[in-house]
């Protein structure tokens, strides 16, 4: 019996019948591979190639296709059996390339760059040379007579004093108070031991005023930067320069050894990194650092955290502005409490009686707040304040008051302008919510109001010349309000130039030196204290020093000097050096300062120096107190 032949199997047609053996099967989601063009089938000089073609372009992506002429190497599996290798190397390029899609269909990213096209091309060089030519005279106006006008003041002598006292392991000559943080004078300190010591500029504020030089010169180099970022223009950041450096306040007040100088310019390097930072986290990072030490050096600044925290936003690309925020909120935060840790590590957060068990006197963080927050006009006020601000450049508030109405106005079209007017407006409310100012107090607003006024100005006339096509005319305008601004501020400051205030202090020193012995007990002003405690100095000489020369304040009010040292006795006292603000102190205040006009009453005048302009606020006067045997007995 024959076995019955087996039907052939049937023969493969269309389209699988011309799949070569080499191609994966279909479920293998492997795409087919395109021969390569033959030498043949290659066009002509000129002609459209179709193996090598661009089949989708945007501005933000093109797709192109290109057809090797080098044709694949076979494959050594047969259909159906590709490697698990390989599949795995197809799904993570398949993945990838879907990546790549997504990302490309993501919105065009944008950072906030205010700044405008510059239709006047200059070498880079060019503007390095202007602008090291105008911070040049901006040093030589500051420099100018800076040893001798203004006069010394106590808040000089007591900053000085505290650098003097950190350098020699204290916080402060006297226990620490929490006034201000202690990061301001920590700078100083370290400025001293970088400059080889107090006296490389013949006295301790000297020393310290050379620090401001510094400091100005370097504010007034970032008001450029920032201002030629936001405005896009060379002249109008020139002009701010102008503006800022040779203003009457500033020559006046950036001089002297403030807190609030050296703040102003941790303030300035934080805005700098924020508008020219294109939104990079290191960035971001780094002006967080500068306002947490703006705010350590001067706890005011605090007030400007949540309108950093709006330029931060506003400058930031949409999608890393959250994280942005958080983190530089984070570093802020983390740095200023700082201050808070220190008080609570010494266990002088709240006031005496408070926590169970706490009952030993010592100062504390908030009884200092809240006591800052009891003052009177005694020691400052708005008021005052104002006029001597009015007095000394009346012409740069105005513009700045303009400037604000145009900003407030105009930031419904460009939140820019809204972010310049809160720099401004802030600082002038917390000016007048709280009750304890000084005309030095102005200093912050300076850079952020002349920072206002420029761009202000600078939206009509880039208005102007985009629509005239005049933009060199914009430039020569600015540059003519710079050559009028340079002379009439000038012409006004001739007092800051020439008069000598300072000598009599420098000559009261010098006395002391001279005639009062080293064990005298002393009471002096703060600007007077470094000198006197430190040798080599005009007051102590080489060798010898003043150890019982203590501050009237702390004479009178710290119960370790008045209590401890001096017994609550006139007697124990031996000079009085004594300036107008003192002597107006010393005899109006009452309380614990009648120790010290008792002394005043029983002493004879030795010696008096006078400025060469005759100012009643420069007067020195000395006095040895005539001891009486049977006193505080």
């Amino acid at each position: 019996m024959q076995r019955p032949e087996q039907p052939d199997k049937p023969q493969q047609t269309g389209i699988q019948s011309q799949v070569p053996p080499r191609t994966p099967p279909i479920a293998s989601a492997k795409p087919p591979e395109t021969p390569p063009l033959t030498d043949k089938a290659k066009p002509a000089k000129g002609e459209l190639d179709p193996g090598n073609v661009t089949l989708y372009r945007n501005s933000r992506f093109f797709v192109h296709a290109v057809i090797p002429d080098k044709p694949p190497k076979e494959e050594t599996h047969e259909a159906g059996n590709t490697s698990l290798l390989e599949q795995i190397r197809w799904l993570s390029a398949e993945r990838q390339r879907i990546t790549l899609i997504r990302t490309r269909l993501l919105p065009r990213i944008d950072l906030f760059n205010p700044s405008q096209r510059k239709t006047i091309v200059i070498p880079l060089w060019i503007e390095g040379l202007v602008v090291a030519l105008a911070l040049g005279l901006t040093l030589w106006a500051h420099a100018l007579n800076m040893f001798n006008f203004p006069l010394y003041g106590p808040d000089e002598g007591a900053y000085m004093a505290n650098a003097w006292a950190l350098i020699h392991g204290n916080l402060q000559p006297y226990p620490y108070t929490y006034d201000h943080p202690p990061v301001g004078w920590m700078q100083i300190a370290l400025w001293t031991l970088l400059t080889g010591g107090f006296f490389s500029f013949e006295t301790a504020i000297n020393s310290g005023r050379v620090m401001m030089l510094a400091l100005s010169g370097g504010s007034a180099l970032l008001l450029y930067l920032i201002t030629r970022r936001l405005s896009g223009s060379r002249s109008a950041s020139l002009l701010a320069l102008a503006i800022f450096a040779l203003s009457p306040l500033a020559i006046t007040y950036q001089r002297e050894v403030l807190l609030d100088n050296i703040g102003t310019f941790w303030l300035l390097l934080s805005i700098f990194f924020v508008v020219h930072g294109n939104s990079r986290l290191r960035n971001i990072i780094y002006s967080a650092l500068a306002l947490g030490i703006a705010i350590l050096s001067q706890e005011v600044f605090i007030v400007f955290v949540p309108i950093m925290l709006y330029s931060v936003w506003l400058f930031a690309t949409r999608f890393q502005r959250k994280f942005a925020l958080v983190a530089f909120g984070y570093i802020v935060l983390s740095l200023s409490s700082a201050y808070a840790l220190l008080a609570i590590m010494k266990g002088e957060l709240f006031p005496p009686g408070i926590l169970p068990g706490d009952t030993h006197a010592h100062p504390s963080l908030l009884g200092t707040l809240f006591r800052q927050a009891q003052y009177t006009q005694e020691t400052g006020n708005f008021a005052n304040s104002w006029e001597t601000w009015m007095r000394l450049d009346l012409p740069f508030f105005i513009a700045g008051a303009l400037s604000l109405v145009i900003h407030i106005i105009g930031g419904w079209w460009n939140r820019l302008q809204w972010l310049l007017a809160l720099f401004v407006v802030s600082y002038w409310l917390m000016l007048l919510a709280i009750q304890n100012i000084f005309p030095f107090s102005i200093l912050p607003i300076l850079p952020l109001l002349t920072i206002s006024i420029v761009m202000a100005l600078n939206v009509p006339l880039r208005i102007l010349s985009q629509r005239v096509g005049f933009d060199l005319a914009r430039a020569l305008l600015l540059f003519l309000l710079i050559g009028a601004i340079i002379p009439f501020n000038l012409q006004r400051e001739e007092p800051q130039f020439s008069q000598n205030n300072a000598e009599p202090q420098r000559q009261a020193l010098m006395w002391i030196n001279r005639n009062v012995p080293q064990n005298s007990v002393l009471i002096i002003n703060s600007y007077l204290y470094t000198d006197l405690h430190e040798s080599g100095s005009m007051g102590a000489g080489n060798s010898s020093t003043y150890p019982r020369a203590h501050i009237y304040w702390n004479a009178a009010f710290d119960p370790e000097v008045h209590d401890t040292l001096l017994h609550n006795c006139w007697n124990n006292i031996d000079y009085l050096v004594i300036d107008t603000n003192m002597l107006n102190d010393i005899q109006s205040r009452g309380g614990p300062m009648l120790l010290l006009d008792r002394a005043l009453h029983r002493s004879i005048l030795r010696t008096e120096f006078n400025s060469t302009g005759n100012n009643t606020r420069a007067r020195i006067q000395i006095y040895q107190v005539a001891h009486d045997p049977h006193s505080c007995t």
